[in-house]
């Protein structure tokens, strides 16, 4: 395989990182994005998404924020525990 190739590589050599900095990334530029494109309700301290993210799963309309709730925007970076996961 060529060095400079962005597939995983089995020993977590440097193509498997290069990779997953790149996912941080786009996901990172997702969640500005979103933030940017929101509108914040002053009267109930809200909020809300005016776009809809597949990446993220954010449905237009959703509350992001409010008194009560923090929606976290990066969970789909985080890996889940092994023990969760079936092979």
């Amino acid at each position: 395989m060529p060095a400079n190739s962005s597939l995983p590589v089995e020993d977590g050599g440097a193509p498997t990182i290069r990779g997953q900095v790149r996912i941080q990334n786009i996901i990172g530029k997702e969640v500005r994005q979103v933030i940017e494109k929101s509108y914040k309700d002053r009267q109930l301290g809200e909020l809300v998404s005016l776009v809809e993210s597949v990446l993220l799963d954010i449905d237009q309309g959703e509350v992001l924020r409010s008194p009560g709730y923090d929606r976290d925007l990066l969970a789909v970076l985080r890996r889940r525990p092994s023990w969760k996961h079936k092979n």
